[in-house]
């Protein structure tokens, strides 16, 4: 039988990126937790997880934190080539933001790929058989997202 299938909302798209932020970052503290003290640990995971969802800085502190422990994030960054599930939730986070950025025409056409091409350049990019849909996307966000070690109360998508 065919079941009908939700198409997920722009908010749903939205939580799901939240969903994958807050997933790599709990697991990525987990991490840094065990090497550095926690004040550290929590700028460090979440420096690493900015940079590789390409998301702005709007906190002062984290930014300049950001600026001064440059070669340590990269570091991190290029140890995560290994973590496949971490690799394969970045990409496809990227790649769903690109694909709503087009679906919205704000994206020009120089500027579509800019950050799939940075996480290929960092080696995070993990090539795919197919590219996530909405829905696939919404519900690999979630399950990654329940599964990580800090998993905060956000409501969850029903699809």
């Amino acid at each position: 039988m065919n079941r009908k299938q939700i198409i997920p909302s722009s908010d749903d798209l939205f939580r799901a990126e939240k969903q994958v932020f807050a997933g790599i970052f709990g697991r990525l503290y987990a991490r840094y937790i065990l090497r550095y003290e926690p004040e550290y640990a929590s700028f460090l995971a979440l420096a690493v997880a900015r940079v590789l969802l390409s998301m702005s800085w709007e906190n002062e502190k984290a930014r300049v934190f950001m600026e001064q422990n440059q070669d340590r994030i990269r570091q991190e960054i290029l140890a995560l080539k290994d973590e496949i599930e971490i690799r394969r939730m970045v990409t496809d986070t990227l790649i769903m933001r690109v694909v709503a950025l087009h679906k919205a025409g704000g994206c020009g056409a120089d500027s579509a790929g800019e950050h799939i091409d940075r996480i290929r350049t960092l080696g995070i990019y993990l090539e795919g058989n197919q590219p996530p849909t909405p829905g696939s996307f919404v519900r690999t966000a979630s399950r990654f997202f329940s599964l990580s070690p800090i998993s905060p109360a956000i409501p969850r998508w029903k699809g």
